[in-house]
């Protein structure tokens, strides 16, 4: 994507599916700004009115909500704004026990990007 971003190439849809980068709480913080840092460069990528599928696989970040901060932040500082058109989980392949809450660490959110 630095890549991408250096030629000024855009694109209409990026997908953006980094691996776990929170396994424990205790690498929240770090793990908070890989993931601006990446979200950032797949905005600069996208063109204006354009979808952006951006995943998250850390339970510590999506349960309590911080993914989606972290998503407008990463928009406002980018000189960005952004819609949330879908927000949704793991599909049926990846079924989610109600006596465990914590197996519903798979996120995923589409925006439009402006």
């Amino acid at each position: 994507m630095k890549c991408a971003a250096s030629k000024n190439e855009l694109w209409d849809l990026v997908i953006l599916d980094p691996p776990k980068l929170a396994p424990r709480r205790k690498v929240l913080q770090s793990a908070s700004g890989m993931y601006r840092r990446l979200n950032s460069l797949a905005m600069q990528i996208t063109k204006r009115g354009g979808l952006l599928m951006t995943c998250s696989c850390s339970g510590a970040m999506t349960q309590s909500g911080l993914f989606l901060r972290i998503l407008q932040a990463t928009a406002s500082m980018s000189g960005r704004k952004i819609t949330v058109l879908c927000h949704s989980g793991a599909g049926c392949d990846h079924p989610i026990e109600p006596s465990y809450p914590e197996g519903a660490y798979l996120t995923n959110y589409l925006l439009r990007v402006l």
